[in-house]
């Protein structure tokens, strides 16, 4: 059975466009070259059709499944968020 398609207001959209930017700045460069911005921004519309409407926790939904332990590629030493 088809998915209901989800639609968004103006102002979610830009919050959402806010944490994605957020999301990528946060990568470090080696993963901003292996991976699709659109990987994240998937990440982001999922957590958001399931209602989240929270900055800090949508940019986290789309970093939050990366590599973070053993991985010089990881997220385990990403910048604190501002």
């Amino acid at each position: 059975m088809a998915k209901a398609a989800t639609h968004f207001d103006a102002q979610t959209i830009a919050l959402m466009k806010v944490a994605l930017d957020e999301a990528w700045d946060r990568l470090p460069p080696k993963l901003q070259a292996t991976m699709l911005k659109t990987t994240l921004a998937e990440r982001i519309l999922k957590s958001a059709a399931e209602g989240e409407r929270n900055r800090e926790r949508l940019r986290e939904a789309a970093l939050g499944t990366l590599p973070r332990s053993g991985n010089k590629e990881g997220l385990a030493s990403l910048p604190p968020a501002e």
